[in-house]
């Protein structure tokens, strides 16, 4: 199980901080020649903080769309 939570975490941290570092850099700064180094940038520093805590507060939050659900 911790396997599953680890990858999971894993997965999702890195395709949300790519998408919302993205994004985010992109309306900030804009596209143009640096782009991809300056969402690179911005996409590490996501990652270092969102997998760690998609492992962590990943069973709290299914825990909480289990109870949301009914």
């Amino acid at each position: 199980m911790l396997k599953v939570r680890v990858l999971t975490g894993l997965i999702m941290g890195t395709m949300l901080s790519v998408l919302v570092s993205g994004a985010i850099t992109a309306l900030n700064t804009g596209l143009d020649a640096s782009f991809v180094l300056r969402w690179f940038k911005a996409w590490v520093l996501a990652w270092i903080m969102v997998v760690p805590l998609a492992i962590l507060l990943g069973p709290f939050a299914r825990r909480w769309a289990e109870r949301l659900a009914g």
